[in-house]
């Protein structure tokens, strides 16, 4: 076969791997045009040079490339534009395998100690807290460093895993997760400057490892009438923690 004959749809299909229904679809989306189309039947034959293309359009369905992304890499393969499409896709499979990996490790863990059955709160039940910090990277290190908070995907998407810090199972009882926010002063859902609590097991310790992590002290550990032994600090975007002994 020279590079000007045409061969039909079938011929075409069996030399690159793709069905001849996805080839039709490939026309009728403007990713992979026959080289020709009969007025009157509507056959489709394809030339030579075409089956580079169609091979690739193959290879890259067998990734799992959305449709758009693959026009973007046909339209340069060597080109900066290919290079993202392909980066932000290996991003998303990553994220992805990470999913399927903490699907399993649930599965795995419910054969072995059982499932619990998530419970109807019989009253509203505070579960969500969001603090509004300058650095995230930097908070995440202080929360880490002074509480031993380790964050967790709390939310995932095809496009991002959504991080956050999870206290006990969804739908049971003591459930509760905080998110760290970057602080966008034109964002309209954004918290203030946060105030919250923290019982800890060891008052001057916690007080003194916050400290040491970062923080600046509000007030050091003290005693109160009708409370717990209790200090506070704050975190290094300003936000107010107040620690009570546990």
């Amino acid at each position: 076969m020279n590079d000007d004959e045409l061969v039909p749809i079938g011929r075409f299909a069996r030399l690159t791997g793709l069905s001849i229904h996805a080839l039709r679809h490939y026309d009728e989306v403007d990713l992979l045009r026959p080289a020709e189309v009969d007025p009157d039947t509507g056959y489709r034959r394809y030339a030579r040079p075409q089956a580079r293309t169609a091979r690739l359009i193959a290879d890259l369905r067998w990734l799992d490339l959305p449709i758009e992304a693959i026009r973007v890499v046909l339209a340069d393969p060597e080109g900066t534009d290919a290079s993202a499409v392909l980066r932000r896709h290996r991003d998303r499979l990553e994220r992805a395998h990470a999913h399927l990996g903490r699907q399993l490790g649930n599965t795995i863990r419910h054969l072995d100690e059982g499932i619990p059955m998530p419970t109807t709160a019989a009253t509203v039940t505070p579960s969500l807290l969001k603090i509004a910090v300058e650095d995230v990277e930097q908070a995440r290190r202080f929360y880490r460093e002074a509480f031993g908070f380790e964050e967790q995907v709390a939310r995932h998407t095809d496009d991002e895993d959504i991080p956050g810090y999870t206290f006990g199972t969804y739908g049971q009882p003591g459930f509760f997760l905080i998110f760290l926010t970057q602080i966008d002063w034109n964002e309209l859902d954004r918290p203030g400057p946060s105030t919250f609590g923290l019982l800890v097991p060891d008052l001057d310790a916690a007080h003194a490892r916050a400290l040491a992590a970062g923080a600046t002290e509000a007030y050091a550990p003290r005693d109160a009438q009708g409370m717990p032994r209790h200090s506070a600090v704050r975190d290094p975007s300003g936000n107010w923690v107040t620690l009570f002994q546990g």
